[in-house]
């Protein structure tokens, strides 16, 4: 009897040991899903400074996600941007972020903003997140620079400068020393580079190339930029239609790497088509209009056949 008791006693614990173990693994699956579902996707935030060869100026902030090493853009989000620290609460507007997941901010001609002492004004974004997707915010500390392009020619010897300077606390001119500036002549899918150089003393100069090619007529468009400064940002400088390019044919010049390929005088893409082409359209349409023809000659023959057959049921009766 007692060993019954006892078979008994550690069946019904180990029964109550499964029960309690199955319901923990089924409370610890959902703890995990609500879990998963609650957690939201990091979202990050850069933000880009543009001084266009235009003069204009513009800030863009970039909004995206990585997902199997593949950045998404964030769309239709709502960015803040603010004057200084985000906590100074000094907003200047505020934009949703297009099918690239950018916001672009156009800064008002003659838009001035509160410097420190080393002229830098500094200028927030911020996105505040929603269900799907968690906060993200950044910032960038600026400096207005002035930047000229120009061309000159001495002795034969083709040169493409560049001044630029900031505007000191007290107006005074301060030239621009840590930068670098590229020089690009814009091609019909993208700028080729003829050079690079530094400033030095708010100056930096290059010898144009004489192996360039223009238009018919030898014209040209010079760019310079400086790219991804850490105050600068970007700042781009164009002269256009200069005649400073050669004129011989583009596919001469070797600088673009141009492949030359001789296209057949009978090619699916040419205007001369192929004589398989226009054999096998001619057989088709043959084919198809002698069939129109058949079949109306064939309706021509029934209908003087049904008139002879009616004549002769006439003269019959």
């Amino acid at each position: 009897m007692i060993q019954f008791l006892m078979l008994s006693f550690l069946r019904i614990t180990r029964l109550i040991s499964i029960i309690i173990l199955l319901f923990l693994a089924g409370y610890s699956d959902v703890l995990a899903q609500n879990t998963k579902k609650t957690k939201k996707t990091r979202v990050r935030m850069s933000l880009d400074y543009y001084d266009n060869m235009d003069k204009s100026r513009s800030l863009v902030s970039s909004l995206y996600f990585i997902e199997d090493r593949v950045r998404n853009p964030v769309v239709n989000e709502m960015v803040v941007f603010y004057s200084g620290d985000i906590s100074e609460n000094i907003v200047i507007d505020s934009l949703l972020t297009d099918e690239n997941g950018e916001a672009k901010l156009v800064f008002e001609e003659g838009s001035k903003f509160i410097v420190d002492e080393d002229r830098l004004y500094h200028i927030s974004a911020q996105y505040n997140g929603n269900k799907s997707f968690a906060a993200a915010k950044s910032d960038v500390s600026l400096k207005e620079i002035t930047m000229e392009l120009l061309l000159s020619e001495i002795n034969s010897i083709k040169t493409v400068s560049v001044r630029a300077y900031e505007l000191g606390n007290d107006k005074e001119i301060v030239p621009v020393e840590d930068a670098d500036v590229n020089f690009y002549v814009p091609r019909l899918f993208s700028n080729q580079l003829i050079g690079k150089g530094s400033f030095s003393d708010g100056k930096c100069s290059i010898e144009f190339p004489d192996d360039i090619a223009g238009d018919t007529i030898g014209n040209i468009s010079i760019i310079a930029k400086i790219e991804d400064h850490d105050n600068y940002g970007n700042v781009e400088r164009q002269i256009k239609d200069f005649r400073w390019g050669s004129t011989q044919p583009i596919e001469d010049d070797k600088s673009l790497m141009t492949i030359q390929i001789s296209i057949p005088t009978r090619a699916l893409w040419h205007t001369n088509a192929p004589l398989w082409m226009i054999i096998t359209l001619i057989i088709l349409l043959t084919g198809v209009w002698s069939h129109y023809i058949y079949v109306v000659f064939q309706l021509i023959k029934l209908s003087k056949l049904s008139k002879n057959k009616k004549i002769n049921t006439v003269e019959g009766n």
